[in-house]
């Protein structure tokens, strides 16, 4: 007798399985339609009261560009340099990263924060501005009462008291934001990787403030990424003007005194007096020649200054009256259909799941 083979059952899952299955969770929602209906309502509910509590901000944007030293039209004024003993002055390319990364510095942002602006006709600093706007200033840092709302009184930060520092640490947090939601920030800078314009953002809940902190920012930043960015060729050139004066002085008083020895000493031949009216004259040719080499490093380095010089052109300034940006009420429904529509399914199907489980 020939033995018979076992049936092997395979675990493929048919189309038609997948009908039946879908039709049946289907039929589980209308059946307990009034859950799904509930939480639709709920994230209705949620969504209009963010709606209705939320207060429109003033997005205020600088556009501008750098001027870019790409190094190729200079290349003759590095030889030239290197005659005069000043080479290794390369031209380098504007690292707009950088910019970015001291937009959100705390040295850029509290000079922003310390410069006195006129908001709703009161003339105040503009970190005193941002604590009443956003009603920061009714406790420090750690979340102590304080006595009274907070006020900064002066810009010196090097006198600051513990409280200062903490509210003033604070508020740098405030103001750029948590790394994890930037859209948070007050303040945002950007730039273009085909153009490599940038744009530099201020956002808050009053428009003048709004313009103000844009303004205020965007030149704190410009200063300071000039004065890094020169730092080196302006020591050079303070170096090479102050041994120029130097030389200039020694010259001055070598003429002086043989001009001096001169009168004095009229109508004398001695050979002492002409050794000594000889080495004045040979030391004054000496300096007037050193004094015509310092001119020219003084002149080389004041054109290599100026050609350094980062060039931040303004495209784009914000002006009144800035568009508040508001939120959307039929877009801010939709989501809580949505959403509350997907949590209600998620809960019918996860009971019966649980049921059939326990079963």
């Amino acid at each position: 007798m020939e033995e018979q083979q076992p049936i092997t059952q395979t675990d493929e899952i048919t189309f038609r399985d997948l009908s039946l299955k879908f039709r049946e969770m289907f039929r589980e929602i209308l059946r307990y339609w009034y859950i799904p209906a509930i939480c639709m309502a709920l994230g209705v509910a949620y969504q209009l009261s963010k709606y209705f509590q939320y207060v429109p901000v003033y997005p205020a944007s600088i556009t501008f560009n750098v001027d870019e030293d790409e190094g190729g039209s200079n290349s003759g004024l590095s030889g030239m340099l290197g005659q005069f003993g000043l080479a290794g002055v390369r031209p380098t390319r504007y690292n707009l990263d950088k910019i970015l990364a001291l937009s959100k510095s705390r040295r850029v942002i509290q000079e922003t924060l310390f410069t006195r602006i006129n908001v709703d006709g009161k003339d105040d600093f503009i970190a005193n501005h941002i604590l009443r706007e956003y009603k920061l200033a009714e406790g420090n840092a750690k979340g102590k009462k304080a006595k009274g709302p907070f006020s900064f009184t002066h810009d010196s930060l090097e006198i600051f008291t513990k409280d200062e520092n903490e509210m003033l640490l604070m508020l740098y947090g405030f103001i750029v934001g948590p790394p994890n939601k930037p859209k948070e920030a007050l303040l945002s800078a950007d730039y273009n990787d085909d153009t490599n314009i940038m744009t530099l953002s201020a956002t808050t809940t009053n428009e003048d403030l709004s313009l103000a902190l844009s303004q205020r920012m965007f030149e704190s930043l410009s200063r300071y990424y000039i004065d890094k960015s020169i730092e080196k060729l302006s020591k050079t050139y303070r170096l090479v003007s102050m041994k120029r004066d130097s030389v200039l002085g020694v010259l001055k008083s070598a003429e002086y005194q043989l001009a001096n020895f001169r009168d004095t000493h009229r109508g004398l031949l001695m050979r002492t007096d002409q050794l000594t009216e000889l080495r004045l004259q040979r030391e004054i040719v000496a300096l007037t020649t050193m004094y015509g080499e310092v001119i020219k490093n003084v002149e080389v380095s004041d054109f290599s200054l100026k050609n350094k010089t980062p060039f931040i052109q303004t495209i784009d300034t914000p002006i009144e009256p800035i568009a508040p940006v508001k939120l959307s009420l039929v877009r801010k429904i939709l989501i809580g259909l949505v959403i509350g529509g997907a949590i209600g399914c998620v809960v019918v199907l996860g009971r019966k799941l649980l049921r059939s489980i326990v079963a």
